[in-house]
């Protein structure tokens, strides 16, 4: 590494630099400077050479020439390339095109963390801009007597681009100054594994120097939820291994962490002198000796290595490794968290105490992963109940079942990696299946589509109202299928589960299924915090419910399900707003049940209410979709007909008598026959207002029941006399 140079030069070398970045600014030189061609760009160019060595000094994390003196120079010659490409144009701000040069060098020194020589290269263009701009006189408007308004007006398009460049260096030197503890932290990391190594027993030999961490891969825990980014402590077995490497000095030294869920061994950490370790091996779980380590769960040391047929693996060409020593990492409960590893080319190189020294560092290896998995679990459980927390909040504002499920499907989301994820509900009138909902890519599958409850795995979670995961679906191709046998396949979904949506009385309501394009991804604690959400979400579903019922109770007619009075005049109304502002008719009709108080004094009431809800399906049956149909009141209803006038409305009159006089009403073996009496009113034709329009409608009626009855007449105006 380079030698600082004394303070005084250092000093003495900026002052000289900000001297010239003065003279540069203050444009007394410009005359005779612009005159050569292409000056301007050739100092841009070499402030950006300057740069770029700035970036790869510290790259290296060597000093270049001086601590201060870079940014100086970048600055001076930025300013210098800026103004000399100005021509003149000094009241034209930005000036020059070269202006960037000024944001990259900001940016640079911000990004590199250092106050000092980020606050002198910002300093020095500010400096250099405004004084530039006071000595060419932009700022001499003191004699105008609105020298106030017309100073605001020049500093106006000043303050916008000065601004942009104290930004553009503050935002990098922050986020830089913040990263910083953390990866001094990292670069400490060896310590504590020192100091546990010397608790567990006799001293191991200690390195003179630092130790340097090797190259490692993050620790892998069970399948990442999206919950979480991977662990800051990635080297987490590099300490480890580090001290390994210069105990036994191997040739190669080795960390791997087991992944439960893969049964693979994962390349965690490693030190060698060999440049063809794949440091992306994952060696299944049986398969090498690292394999093999793992399934006996027993050490393995061998001198020759040539007189066992299993491989390393973990070299991606041929090296003459001829001793090899192995250890199990364990738990105190035996479960099987990794392997350590060294080799050498020298034949028998390891002793039983090199055994034991192994076991050492295993223990020492199992506390740093078990430590650290219970950092995953404490951060998992905090952010999970904060999804938790998030997603009952949100769940209390649901009032209808859409509203629950959209708040579902975005929590789902953020526990864990989901492809896709859709609602399958139940149709009772055809007992069937239906695929109510889909979130995500569905090339395959469409909303709508119905399957029976005979067979496959969404029928199987129907009928037995369990969870069904399945870590690896292509794997059971063949064996099983989702829907129906000959379904479409997507090839890209590796991992699906299925969450029975159940009420209090663990009646079904529903399913919910999950699918990811990455295998296991609900294996572990994953199906247990997404059963867990979906428990809170089964109670906001009833609650939507039995809010639904509540409405549809204030809203309807308990005895024919008709929108009740209060919702009728509602209802009337707002088709009056509409058919006034778009300037189209709408009909009313009125009916009455002839003679049903008789009727009701012969069979009885029940009966009564049957007719009454016999005619109100008779009224659902003969009218439009968007027509609206009411009880008024007793025995009489009200029908809504929107753009529609006197004769149409008419056709749909007579269509609901006829209905009534032909249904056959069975009770006590007996079938009765009921007639109904019509009246009908048109807007704007009879009336202009809401009661003007029903008093129209009333009048009609009681024409037909005054003449003769089972009949349908249209308003007309001396039907008022």
């Amino acid at each position: 590494m380079n030698k600082r140079p004394p303070s005084t030069a250092n000093a003495a070398l900026t002052v000289l630099f900000l001297a010239c970045a003065a003279f540069f600014a203050s444009g007394v030189a410009d005359p005779a400077l612009v005159k050569v061609p292409f000056l301007s760009w050739a100092l841009g160019i070499l402030a950006a050479a300057c740069m770029a060595g700035v970036i790869v000094a510290a790259r290296e994390e060597l000093i270049l020439v001086l601590r201060l003196g870079p940014a100086c120079l970048i600055a001076m010659l930025a300013i210098a390339a800026v103004h000399l490409s100005s021509h003149g144009a000094l009241y034209g701000y930005p000036s020059s095109p070269l202006f960037l040069l000024y944001f990259a060098a900001v940016i640079l020194y911000g990004t590199l963390g250092s106050a000092s020589q980020w606050l002198v290269v910002l300093g020095s263009i500010l400096g250099a801009e405004i004084g530039s701009l006071v000595v060419n006189g932009y700022f001499n408007v003191f004699q105008s007597p609105d020298w106030l308004q017309l100073l605001a007006h020049r500093i106006s398009p000043l303050w916008q681009p000065l601004a942009a460049l104290v930004i553009s260096g503050l935002i990098p030197y922050f986020i830089v100054r913040q990263r910083r503890p953390a990866a001094s932290a990292r670069q400490a990391s060896p310590a504590p594994a020192k100091t546990a190594a010397l608790a567990m027993g006799p001293p191991m030999p200690t390195p003179v120097a630092s130790p340097a961490p090797g190259n490692s891969k993050n620790l892998l825990m069970e399948p990442d939820t999206g919950i979480y980014n991977k662990s800051s402590m990635d080297d987490l077995l590099s300490s480890v291994v580090y001290f390994m490497s210069r105990n036994f000095k191997a040739y190669s030294a080795l960390g791997f962490v087991y992944d439960e869920v893969n049964q693979v061994f994962a390349l965690n950490s490693f030190h060698s002198k060999s440049h063809a370790i794949n440091n992306s091996i994952a060696i299944p779980l049986g398969k090498g000796l690292v394999g093999r380590v793992g399934v006996e769960k027993n050490s393995f040391m061998t001198g020759d290595l040539t007189m066992y047929p299993a491989e390393l693996l973990y070299y991606t060409a041929l090296e003459p490794i001829n001793s090899v020593l192995a250890v199990p990492i364990l738990s105190d409960s035996q479960e099987l968290l990794g392997a350590l590893v060294v080799d050498s080319p020298d034949k028998h190189c390891f002793n039983e105490q090199h055994k034991d020294t192994m076991r050492r560092f295993s223990v020492l290896a199992a506390a740093f992963i078990t430590n650290v998995r219970m950092r995953f679990e404490q951060e998992r459980a905090a952010r999970s109940f904060q999804i938790f927390y998030e997603a009952s909040q949100k769940f209390i504002t649901a009032l209808r079942a859409d509203q629950v499920f959209e708040v579902l499907f975005s929590m789902v989301g953020l526990l864990t990696r989901a492809a896709r994820m859709m609602l399958v509900t139940f149709n009772e009138q055809t007992k069937r299946g239906v695929i109510n909902r889909i979130v995500g890519a569905s090339p395959e599958l469409q909303e709508g589509m119905e399957f029976p409850i005979n067979a496959g795995l969404y029928s199987y979670a129907f009928t037995k109202r369990t969870i069904v995961n399945m870590g690896n679906l292509p794997s059971y191709r063949g064996k099983y299928y989702r829907f129906l046998p000959n379904e479409g396949r997507n090839p890209s979904m590796l991992s699906l589960i299925i969450f029975p949506i159940l009420d209090e009385e663990q009646r079904i309501l529903g399913l919910l299924s999950i699918e990811s394009d990455a295998a296991n991804q609900f294996a572990g604690e994953t199906e247990k915090y997404l059963s867990t959400l979906l428990g809170n979400a089964s109670v906001a579903i009833e609650r939507a419910h039995l809010y639904q019922k509540m409405e549809m109770l204030a809203s309807t007619d308990g005895l024919t399900l008709l929108y009740n009075h209060r919702t009728f005049q509602e209802q009337l109304a707002k088709e009056i707003e509409r058919a006034r502002r778009y300037k189209r008719p709408l009909s009313l009709l009125l009916m009455d049940i002839d003679h049903f108080k008789s009727f009701n004094d012969t069979y009885g009431h029940p009966v009564g209410d049957l007719v009454l809800k016999e005619i109100a399906q008779c009224i659902r049956q003969s009218i439009r979709v968007n027509d609206i149909a009411a009880r008024y009141g007793g025995e009489e209803f009200a029908v809504i007909i929107p753009e529609t006038a006197g004769e149409g409305a008419m056709i749909i009159a007579e269509r609901i008598r006829r209905t009534v006089e032909q249904r056959a009403i069975v009770s006590l073996d007996k079938q009765l026959h009921v007639t109904i009496s019509l009246g009908c009113a048109v807007m704007p034709q009879h009336a202009a207002a809401q009661q003007p329009l029903i008093d129209a409608s009333d009048k009609a009626l009681y024409f037909s029941k005054e003449h003769g009855r089972n009949h349908a007449t249209i308003f007309t105006p001396d039907m008022l006399k």
